[in-house]
């Protein structure tokens, strides 16, 4: 690999496909003594939120209602 004048690096097709890396996929850089190593995040916060979308909520309240008790148990401590 060469660096380009941007100061970027193409990972090769074989390890993206390998990864499961696509464009926007999340990597963390993690430096050891001369060594650069680049891996998935294993937690893609994307992932997660799509999933926290199809989660229904136990209860019926609104966002403001839950800050209104939210904020009315802080007052009672």
């Amino acid at each position: 690999m060469t660096i380009s004048k941007g100061q970027q690096i193409t990972i090769p097709a074989e390890f993206r496909k390998d990864l499961d890396f696509k464009a926007g996929s999340k990597v963390e850089l993690i430096k050891k003594q001369n060594k650069i190593i680049i891996q998935p995040l294993e937690d893609d916060l994307d992932k997660l939120f799509a999933a926290a979308k199809g989660i229904k909520p136990k209860h019926k309240l609104t966002a403001k209602q839950m800050d209104e008790l939210t904020e009315n148990e802080i007052i009672r401590q």
